[in-house]
């Protein structure tokens, strides 16, 4: 009866051995498809990093054609790192009642909507 007995436990290694190589097999299908969806994520950042710095080059031009110190610009906007101050999207008002920007209203600015006729542009 010994040989049944170890024939049993053979058998139940065996299976045991199948599914984990089935279980392996489909750990390694998922970190194939991670590895996959990383370098393409990786690629789009990379895209969206180039794109964002030929976008701050146009900005920072046409700042500059115009006369705005862009460093000070970006000085004077809010620090994303510091707690307990306003966010100026999140809408919150200080205690005088003024938006983040100490505005104190919601109308956008339409100084800017003024153009110059030498360097106006037309969309025909």
């Amino acid at each position: 009866m010994g040989f049944g007995d170890t024939a049993k436990k053979i058998q139940r290694v065996t299976d045991i051995a199948e599914k984990l190589y089935e279980r392996l097999n489909q750990v390694i299908e998922q970190v194939q498809d991670l590895k996959e969806r990383v370098e393409s994520t990786s690629e789009q950042l990379d895209a969206m990093d180039r794109e964002l710095a030929e976008q701050r080059a146009i900005v920072e031009a046409l700042a500059e054609q115009q006369g705005v110190d862009v460093e000070a610009v970006v000085d004077e906007l809010p620090d994303p790192d510091a707690e307990g101050e306003g966010d100026a999207e999140s809408g919150e008002t200080g205690a005088d009642g003024s938006d983040a920007d100490g505005s104190g209203s919601d109308a956008t600015d339409t100084s800017a909507d003024t153009t110059d006729p030498d360097t106006a542009t037309t969309n025909d």
